[in-house]
């Protein structure tokens, strides 16, 4: 009784914003969903993915303990997983802007890439390495794919996607054809387009939380159906509840803070705030963009 209690209550809440980083590692995260995981990487990246391999798999415990803090960690890695043949794709949930947001996605990546050398000997199929060079044959192409629940690019285009790629030439830099060395995938979910493909428009959705098509894959409505209070154990709602007032809290200051009906602390209250956004990040002039005063009145008042 007292369980069924429980699940009505779950039930009553709120709709879980599918951004949150909790929810999101429970659904792609955990091995059972690897279906759904190996759906998303084949719809956004198009690799023909048989089966994935989650390398960080989510583990509710593991993730407390990493997320103590109350303090809000604005960019995290959220998925790792590692394709049959060896490739590599890593999942992010961008929930904030970050400054130099682009350099650290590619510094990550980089640094996946470069782990795996002289890990996994493979070879070739017909060839023979030495054993210096069999080291350099463990390198494999990393995809990272970066969901952003706000802008980063300042055109129309919904995703976008860098490669290493000779544009001339039309070349990749690995002999192989269609192998990266690295890409980086952006999709801005808040650019949604009824021009995208069928699959990625039907995760657009998904991530806004509205209606997916009745057509799109069943493991995109098994994604819907994971998403709710009624797939979650106490513990689990427990902490995507405190990580949900929490971004809210930090959402919420940084659009009314500078309504003079709401800021008590005037000129006190406006420097603490305009010290805590340079530590997240953003710079004067985006911090001079959002509340709308110049640079140099920003630089006054948090001297």
């Amino acid at each position: 009784m007292k369980q069924e209690t429980n699940n009505k209550k779950m039930t009553t809440q709120k709709q879980i914003p599918r951004t949150n980083d909790i929810l999101f590692k429970k659904i792609f995260g955990s091995p059972k969903n690897s279906h759904i995981l190996t759906g998303f990487i084949n719809d956004i990246l198009e690799l023909g993915a048989v089966d994935v391999s989650i390398e960080n798999t989510y583990n509710i415990n593991a993730f407390y303990e990493v997320n103590k803090s109350p303090e809000i960690r604005y960019t995290q890695v959220d998925v790792l997983a590692r394709l049959t043949d060896g490739r590599q794709v890593t999942i992010e949930m961008q929930v904030f802007p970050q400054r130099l947001f682009r350099e650290r996605v590619f510094y990550y990546a980089a640094d996946i890439y470069t782990s795996n050398y002289g890990k996994h000997a493979l070879e070739e199929s017909g060839s023979r390495y030495t054993k210096g060079e069999r080291k350099y044959s463990a390198l494999r192409p990393v995809y990272s794919i970066c969901i952003m629940a706000e802008n980063e690019f300042e055109d129309d285009k919904s995703i976008h996607k860098f490669r290493l790629y000779d544009t001339e030439n039309e070349m990749y830099y690995r002999k192989k054809l269609g192998q990266e060395v690295i890409m980086l995938t952006f999709l801005e979910i808040k650019k949604s387009s009824s021009k995208m493909k069928k699959n990625v428009k039907a995760w657009f959705d998904y991530f806004n939380a509205t209606d997916v098509a009745k057509e799109a894959p069943r493991y995109i409505h098994e994604a819907c159906e994971l998403a709710n209070y009624k797939s979650l154990d106490d513990k689990e709602v427990a902490m995507i509840s405190a990580r949900q007032k929490a971004i809210d809290a930090t959402l919420a200051r940084e659009d009314y803070v500078w309504d003079e009906g709401k800021a008590e602390g005037k000129a006190e209250g406006k420097a603490e705030l305009l010290r805590d956004m340079i530590s997240r990040g953003k710079t004067i002039q985006e911090i001079a963009e959002f509340v709308g005063i110049g640079e140099s009145e920003i630089s006054s008042i948090i001297e």
